[in-house]
């Protein structure tokens, strides 16, 4: 294996790589990045963190006017240029390589938790935004993620509290979104994706859940197949609205207040 490919394939689980990602980071990016897609039609777009580079693909596939996708590492960049044929440019998440008001929407997922200074990351979207930009954001949740064993390439974790602080500062007309429930109020639909739940107590509902997950959603219990991890680009474009989603941990949701959710990951849309 070359250089530039260990570096990609680097075994630090912090880079989605999709012939090798374990069940839940494969989805958990894939549900992203369709989320995204949905927004991106006829927009230029930064992608930051791009990484290996099929998140950015995608965008462009997905009717983008232009995308560009920044990494910290040239190598990376290299990879991706090579691989998918996108601009991939080499770049620090607080430094980026483009003009002021030059992107109408920013896509960066599980960056910010990464940057020593997120304000300076939030100052750099906005700078090369243009006025009424979009920014399209993830990042775990600190009261949950990581909780028994602390991600040692972390250095600025966000509760939900600080996470809204953060976003409500920059921009305007934001919307938050969850992602990979931990726990819910009994009383909330959503129990039935959530990963502990009062009602696995009640006897027949962790195998009814389950049977049900294995039908309509398998991707809520089952890795990738080799055609879906060859395939990716075209998963991230095609997934849908399916009416089984109820069941899938990994779709994004509209934040509610009072049904007591505990999500291992926010999602938010905001405008500069």
């Amino acid at each position: 294996m070359s250089q530039t490919m260990r570096l990609v394939h680097e075994p630090t689980g912090e880079r989605m790589i999709p012939e090798s990602a374990d069940l839940f980071t494969f989805w958990e990016h894939v549900y992203r990045y369709a989320f995204a897609c949905s927004f991106v039609k006829g927009k230029r777009v930064l992608d930051i963190a791009c990484g290996e580079g099929y998140g950015t693909a995608a965008l462009q596939n997905a009717g983008a006017a232009s995308v560009v996708g920044v990494d910290v590492s040239e190598d990376v960049c290299f990879h991706a240029r090579s691989k998918y044929g996108i601009d991939a440019r080499q770049g620090s998440a607080e430094n980026l390589p483009l003009g002021d008001a030059s992107i109408d929407m920013v896509v960066s997922f599980e960056t910010i938790e990464h940057v020593p200074q997120p304000q300076r990351f939030l100052d750099e979207c906005v700078r090369v935004l243009t006025p009424g930009g979009m920014l399209i954001i993830s990042t775990p949740n600190k009261s949950v993620y990581g909780q028994d064993v602390p991600n040692p390439h972390h250095c600025s974790e966000m509760t939900e509290e600080e996470f809204t602080s953060a976003m409500r500062s920059q921009f305007h007309d934001c919307h938050f979104y969850t992602q990979r429930p931990s726990s819910n109020a009994w009383w909330s639909i959503r129990t039935m994706a959530s990963e502990t739940s009062p009602w696995i107590r009640v006897r027949g509902f962790y195998r009814l859940r389950r049977a049900m997950q294995k039908i309509f959603v398998p991707e809520a219990i089952n890795p990738p197949t080799m055609e879906q991890r060859e395939s990716v680009l075209e998963l991230i474009v095609a997934i849908g609205k399916s009416p089984w989603r109820l069941f899938n941990p990994f779709v994004l949701r509209p934040q509610q207040n009072g049904n007591r959710e505990k999500p291992r990951y926010f999602v938010a849309t905001a405008i500069r």
